[in-house]
C-alpha cells in the first residue's frame, strides 16, 4: 500500500497542466498596461479636438469642486494658523469649536477682502479711467503741436524723415483714444453681462464654498482614504516616494502662491501710500496696476512700472521722472527685503530658470501662465533632481556639489 501511495505520488506532471507563475502575471500586466496606455494616447492625438472638448465637458460638470478645492487650498494655510496659534494655544479653546471659528474667521476675512475690492477699490479705478478718456485728446493735441514746432525748429536733423513720424502718430493716437473710448462706453454692458452670468453661477460658487469647507474641515479623512488607495494600487516604496512628491509639491504651490500674493499686496499698500503722500495722479489705479503686476516675478515690477508710466505721462509728464525713482526704491526693497523674507527659497530655482518659465508660460497660457511657470518648473525641477539622484544611487556614483561662490 505505502509502495503504490509512494509511486502515485511520483506521477510525473503533465506537459498541459497550468502552473501559476507570479512573473509571468506581472509582465503580462505591465504588457496590457502598456497596450492599454498606447491606445488611450493613439485615440487623444487621433481625436485631440473630441478629447479637449470632453475635458472641457467634465471640467465643466466638476467645476464646483475644482473651485471649491482652490479655495480650500488657498484658504487652508490661514484656517489652519488660526486653529493652531489663536483659538488652541491662545485661548485654550476645545478642538471642535476652535476648527469651526478657525473655518469662519477665515471666510469672513476672505469674503472682507473681496468686498472691499468691489466697494472701494473698483469704482476708482472706473474713475479714473474715465477721466484718462477724457484727457487723451488733450493730450494727443499738445503731442501733435510739440512735434510739429520740433520739426520747424530741427529742420537740419536730415536722419529723421517726418513724414513717416507723422504718418505713424496721425494713425496711431486715433486709434488708441477710439480703443479707449470703445472701452469705457462698452463698459457697463460688460459689467452687466459679467453680472448675469454671476447670478447665473451663483448655485455653483455656492456649492464650490460649501464643498471647500468640508474639504477644510475633513481634509484628514480625505487624505486616509487617498492613502489607503494609493497604497492598494501602488507598491509601498513606489507609494511612499508618490507621497513624499506630492507633499512637497503642495508645500512648493502653495508657498508661493500664498507667499507671492501677500509680497504683492504689501508692494501695492506701500506704492498706494507713497503716490498719495507725493500727490500723484491716481493713486488707486497706480497702485493697483503694480500690486497686480508685480504677482509676476522679475518682469512684473517692469511691466506695472510702465503702464503707470503712461498713465502719468498723459497727465503730468514731469511726475514720471519721480515715478520712475519711486518704482525703482520699491523695487529694490523688494527684492533686497520683503520679497526674500516672505518667500524666501521657496522654489529653489535660479534666475534663469525662473525667467524660463515665464517666458514658455507666457507663452503658452498668458499672464495665468507667467504666474504659476514658476511653481510648475519648480515641481519639474524637484522631481527631476529625484530621479537623477536615484539613478546616481544606483550606479554609486558621487558627484561633488557645486561650490555657490562667485568665483569663476
Amino acid at each position: 500500500m505505502e509502495n503504490q501511495d509512494k509511486n502515485h505520488t511520483d506521477e510525473p506532471i503533465p506537459k498541459n497542466h497550468f502552473t501559476p507563475n507570479s512573473r509571468y502575471f506581472t509582465i503580462l500586466v505591465y504588457a496590457l498596461a502598456f497596450v492599454l496606455g498606447a491606445i488611450l494616447i493613439y485615440i487623444f492625438i487621433g481625436h485631440f479636438n473630441v478629447t479637449l472638448r470632453l475635458i472641457g465637458q467634465i471640467a465643466h460638470l466638476l467645476s464646483p469642486f475644482i473651485t471649491g478645492a482652490f479655495i480650500a487650498f488657498v484658504l487652508y494655510p490661514l484656517v489652519h494658523l488660526l486653529y493652531r496659534d489663536v483659538f488652541t494655544k491662545r485661548f485654550k479653546m476645545a478642538v471642535r469649536p476652535a476648527k469651526m471659528l478657525s473655518i469662519l474667521v477665515s471666510y469672513l476675512l476672505a469674503i472682507g477682502i473681496i468686498t472691499v475690492l468691489l466697494v472701494f477699490i473698483i469704482p476708482q479705478i472706473y474713475e479714473s479711467l474715465s477721466d484718462l478718456t477724457q484727457l487723451l485728446p488733450v493730450w494727443y493735441n499738445n503731442a501733435v503741436a510739440f512735434l510739429e514746432q520740433f520739426e520747424e525748429t530741427h529742420t537740419a536733423l536730415s536722419f529723421i524723415d517726418y513724414n513717416v513720424l507723422n504718418e505713424k502718430i496721425y494713425s496711431a493716437l486715433p486709434k488708441i483714444v477710439d480703443y479707449l473710448t470703445g472701452i469705457m462706453t462698452n463698459i457697463l454692458p460688460v459689467i452687466v453681462s459679467a453680472s448675469m452670468a454671476i447670478v447665473k453661477g451663483v448655485l455653483n460658487f455656492v456649492i464650490a464654498i460649501i464643498v471647500s469647507v468640508y474639504m477644510i474641515s475633513d481634509h484628514k479623512i480625505i487624505f486616509y482614504h487617498f492613502k489607503r488607495l494609493m497604497y492598494t494600487i501602488m507598491p509601498k516604496q513606489t507609494a511612499d516616494t508618490t507621497r513624499s512628491i506630492l507633499r512637497e509639491s503642495g508645500n512648493i504651490f502653495s508657498s508661493f502662491i500664498i507667499g507671492k500674493a501677500i509680497d504683492s499686496l504689501i508692494i501695492g499698500i506701500i506704492c498706494f501710500v507713497c503716490t498719495t503722500i507725493f500727490r500723484f495722479p491716481y493713486a488707486v489705479l497706480l497702485s493697483v496696476i503694480v500690486g497686480i503686476t508685480n504677482i509676476i516675478p522679475y518682469f512684473g515690477p517692469y511691466m506695472g512700472g510702465v503702464i503707470g508710466g503712461v498713465v502719468i505721462l498723459i497727465v503730468s509728464p514731469v511726475k514720471v521722472i519721480f515715478w520712475a525713482i519711486l518704482i525703482l526704491i520699491i523695487q529694490q526693497f523688494d527684492g533686497l527685503y520683503l520679497g526674500p523674507k516672505i518667500l524666501g527659497e521657496k522654489t529653489g530655482l535660479r534666475p534663469l530658470w525662473v525667467i524660463f518659465s515665464i517666458t514658455v508660460g507666457g507663452s503658452l497660457f498668458g499672464v495665468v501662465g507667467m504666474f504659476l511657470g514658476v511653481p510648475c518648473v519648480a515641481v519639474l525641477s524637484y522631481i527631476l533632481n529625484l530621479a537623477i539622484e536615484h539613478f546616481l544611487k544606483k550606479k554609486n556614483i558621487y558627484i561633488t556639489p557645486y561650490d555657490n561662490t562667485d568665483e569663476m
